[in-house]
Parts: C-alpha cells; sequence; structure tokens
C-alpha cells in the first residue's frame, strides 16, 4: 500500500514544506536531520502494510486468521484420526502391548489402541492413526509391517480405516469466517444451523431444507470438506452438536448428502511436453475442484419446503466446462470420446445430492 513512500520520497515532501532558506543538500546538518527523520517515517509506513492482514483476513493472513476467527466465536477444526479393526491370529495366550505400532507400506503409521491377547487362535484390536489426516483413511490390508515380531503372532490384518480428516485449511477457515460475518446466524435461523454443522470436524459444507416435512421440522444435508458425502460418525457428531445448540422446538434431522457418483473418460490427442497419464492426473484433480465449486455454490443457498419446490432446485454438471477444462490442460491438443457420467450432455444433480468423481480414464 505504501510501496511508493521510499526515503527520498519522505525526505523531498519533508523538504517541500520548509520555508526557510536553511542548506538541505546531503551532508548538511538540517539535511541529515531531515534523512534520519525520513528513514524513521518510512518504515513507520512501510510497518503499517502488515495492518491490512490483520483487519481483512484473506488466506495469506497466517495466525491473524484465527485470531480475527476467535473474535467471532469460530475456531480452526483439529482434524481428527483415522481408526481401523485389526484381526490377529496365533498362539493362545500371545499378547500384543498396547501401543504397538503398524505400518503401511507408504510409512503412515497405526497403534494399538489396547492390548489385545490371542484367545481360540483369534484376537481383535483398534488401531490408531498416528496423526491426524484423511490420508490415514486406508483400505483394508494396507498394514504390512511392525518393528518387532511378537511371540505366537502368526499373523495380522487390519479392516479399512475411517474417520480421518484433515485440520482446516487456511482457505476454509477464512470461508467460514466471512460466512459467519455476512450471513448473520440467530435465533435458529438456517444460517445457524449451517454454523453448527460447520462447527463439526469432518463436514465442509451443510444445506438447510425448512419444513420439510411440516411446520417444525428442519433438514440439515453435510458434504465433506472435498464436496463429497460424509460418513456415519460425521453425521452422529454433527446431529448431537446441533441438537446440543438448536433451541427448543424443532425435529431435527441431519443426513448426509446423497454422492451421485459421475466418471470421466476421453480419448486425446497431446503434443511431446505431457503424456495422458500426467493429463488423467490433471483432468481428475480440475474435474475434481470443479465439483467442489459446485457443492459450494449450491449448498450455500438453503430451502424452505413452503416456498420452494425441492425437486426444481437443481444444479448442472455442465458438459462443455469438463471440455474446457481438458482442453486447457497444457500439452493436450484435441480430444474426442469425452464422456460425463457415461453422457455426452449436462447431468442435473438434485438439491440432496453432490456431485463425486468415481474416475478419470484417458486414452
Amino acid at each position: 500500500m505504501y510501496e511508493d513512500l521510499t526515503e527520498e520520497a519522505v525526505k523531498a515532501r519533508i523538504i517541500a514544506r520548509l520555508q526557510t532558506s536553511l542548506l538541505t543538500c546531503e551532508g548538511s546538518f538540517t539535511g541529515d536531520i531531515i534523512a534520519a527523520m525520513a528513514t524513521e517515517i518510512c518504515q513507520c509506513y512501510h510497518a503499517m502494510d502488515a495492518l491490512q492482514s490483520m483487519f481483512y483476513v484473506d488466506e495469506t493472513s497466517g495466525a491473524y486468521i484465527d485470531k480475527q476467527s476467535a473474535i467471532v466465536g469460530i475456531t480452526r477444526k483439529a482434524g481428527t484420526l483415522a481408526s481401523s479393526a485389526v484381526t490377529f491370529t496365533g498362539t493362545d495366550g500371545a499378547t500384543i502391548p498396547a501401543g504397538a505400532p503398524f505400518y503401511t507400506a507408504a510409512g503412515l503409521a497405526f497403534y494399538l489402541d489396547g492390548a489385545a491377547t490371542i484367545a481360540g487362535g483369534t484376537a481383535a484390536g483398534t488401531l490408531k492413526a498416528e496423526e491426524v489426516g484423511a490420508a490415514y483413511n486406508i483400505g483394508a490390508g494396507e498394514i504390512v509391517s511392525t518393528l518387532r515380531n511378537y511371540s505366537g503372532i502368526t499373523a495380522y490384518t487390519n479392516g479399512a480405516a475411517t474417520g480421518g480428516t484433515d485440520a482446516e485449511t487456511d482457505t476454509a477457515l477464512v470461508e467460514r469466517y466471512y460466512s459467519r460475518m455476512r450471513r448473520s446466524p440467530t435465533s435458529g435461523n438456517p444460517y445457524h444451523y449451517q454454523t453448527w454443522a460447520g462447527e463439526v470436524d469432518g463436514v465442509g459444507y451443510s444445506r438447510v431444507i425448512a419444513k420439510w416435512n411440516g411446520d417444525g421440522t428442519v433438514k440439515v444435508l453435510l458434504a465433506s470438506p472435498e464436496g463429497g458425502a460424509v460418513d456415519a460418525e460425521v453425521i452422529s457428531a454433527a446431529a448431537a452438536h446441533i441438537g446440543a445448540e438448536r433451541p427448543v422446538g424443532p425435529a431435527v434431522t441431519v443426513l448426509s448428502a446423497t454422492a451421485k457418483s459421475l466418471s470421466v473418460s476421453a480419448a486425446v490427442t497431446i503434443d511431446g511436453t505431457t503424456t495422458k497419464a500426467a493429463v488423467q492426473t490433471a483432468l481428475a484433480e480440475t474435474v475434481g475442484a470443479y465439483f467442489k465449486s459446485l457443492v459450494a455454490g449450491n449448498f450455500s443457498q438453503n430451502l424452505d419446503a413452503e416456498l420452494d419446490v425441492i425437486s426444481e432446485k437443481t444444479y448442472t454438471v455442465l458438459y462443455n466446462r469438463v471440455a474446457f477444462l481438458l482442453l486447457s490442460i497444457p500439452g493436450v491438443v484435441d480430444y474426442s470420446a469425452l464422456t460425463v457420467g457415461g453422457g455426452t450432455a449436462n447431468v442435473t444433480v438434485a438439491a440432496d445430492e453432490v456431485p463425486v468423481l468415481s474416475g478419470v480414464t484417458v486414452s
């Protein structure tokens, strides 16, 4: 903001205001005093640049995002740990101690939640992720190693891990902060329900349908931070939190938005600067981001079943938008046989649905 206020510029402005005939050239007594003052004044102006990110926060404001959000009662969601069931086989009486570490091939660490003792040839336990994050939502059988061999244990296998969510990003926290500031939640209005839902780990977006089953009923639809459906644990946590915060009276139903799975495939012509594998990866990223933006935009619009025909409140995945995203990838010259959701037309998404990219194929 104050880039043009250099030391020389400030010095020149001070000299221009003098109404004496004192010598002000470099090396003169008056010139030296003015130069020192100009340096200090200039530094003050440049320090004021930092105030902009303190009072007008965006995703680049660092710690001030949390400080400013805290003023209106919003705190960053810390993320949650994934957990997985694990089954051990071996000799009866053999024990695996609590805290025993287990690892995936990629090096993700899980720790046994409590000691497990073999009885009848098997033992069951629970593995907890070392750190919070969605990366720990691994598939069944992906635990492949441990630090040591446990006497009497011949094998172990894990089920799919669930419940891991990432810590809230700066961008997401800023979005929640401005949503709170621009759409005042009060007295159990729809924005209030969205605020309560948004305070739960694993919830990225929510949509409220008032009077969905008559007077005194409220439905809250949840979507993940990635714009997809949420699991039963998130639904349960959100229902409990909303139930504790809401005013007495309304019958509240909390559900996950329904995932509308859409695959994308295309045959492409590329130049020598890329590969089809790279194009496939890039297309998955851009289309995923497009789907997420659709959810963010449409779930910000709450509905009232008394005033709105819910079945008509659809939104659209644009076929030509996906085509544009494909052609925007560096190295893509042309395409053919592009399909979105198995077809070559726009895809209609219902008010209680979210588009989820189920796969991308580029040939």
